[in-house]
């Protein structure tokens, strides 16, 4: 039997994802797969040309020349694209081979799921954009996240930089994935399943908060001569 992926349909219906998944296989993946990447390409591109992310390039319009500028909104929007598609790559195949390896369910099954995840990731980045562009400006920080709490009651940037990974997604996330799960496993540890997700998700929050802190300014400049 063949049943068509359908991204809205299973986006609120991990659970029979995982059903069919095991029963039927599967058609019209590999076009989800295009859209995604192309829709989230395009989002990226439109929050660089609007400005985002782009501050580092302020200082190039000031100290060079209109070419020198040009070139560098150029590289900086070549860089955004292909920014998007790891940023996609890693969240369909990367992580779920991750959690293929935790769960023992077949990486190919964890895939559909990630496309959806990946589309509500997305979704919450269209959002934020949305808010900032009505608002004209950007904060570092989520308002979907702990990160503006945090930031009233401490001073240490690593802790809210972490803090504000863990969104209201983060949880809607862990709870499709979970139920995605369970549809594989009929019996066994759930509880010790959700606990690794929540595990997962953590240290995800905890890398991209280290990133965060690393000199990419200064190894740029060692990389060209620029020394430290």
């Amino acid at each position: 039997m063949f049943f068509d992926y359908k991204f809205w349909h299973f986006l609120t219906r991990p659970h029979d994802l995982g059903v069919n998944l095991q029963s039927s296989s599967m058609r019209k993946l590999n076009s989800r797969i295009g859209i995604v990447f192309l829709l989230g390409a395009v989002l990226f591109v439109i929050r660089n040309i609007w400005g985002m992310n782009t501050e580092g390039i302020t200082s190039v319009l000031a100290t060079m020349t209109d070419t020198n500028y040009t070139i560098a909104r150029y590289a900086s929007l070549a860089g955004s694209v292909i920014w998007s598609v790891l940023y996609m790559a890693f969240h369909i195949f990367g992580i779920a081979l991750v959690i293929s390896q935790i769960t023992k369910i077949p990486y190919q099954h964890v895939v559909p799921l990630q496309i959806g995840i990946t589309g509500i990731l997305l979704m919450e980045k269209a959002l934020l954009f949305l808010v900032f562009y009505l608002k004209g400006a950007t904060v570092p920080l989520s308002f979907l996240s702990f990160g503006p709490l945090a930031v009233t009651i401490m001073e240490n940037w690593y802790i809210i930089l972490f803090l504000n990974q863990l969104t209201v997604t983060t949880a809607l996330i862990i709870t499709l994935q979970y139920r995605f799960i369970r549809a594989f496993k009929k019996e066994g540890k759930w509880r010790e399943q959700l606990w690794m997700l929540i595990g997962l998700h953590v240290a995800m929050a905890l890398i991209t908060a280290s990133i965060a802190f690393i000199p990419f300014d200064r190894l740029l400049n060692s990389l060209f001569g620029g020394g430290f």
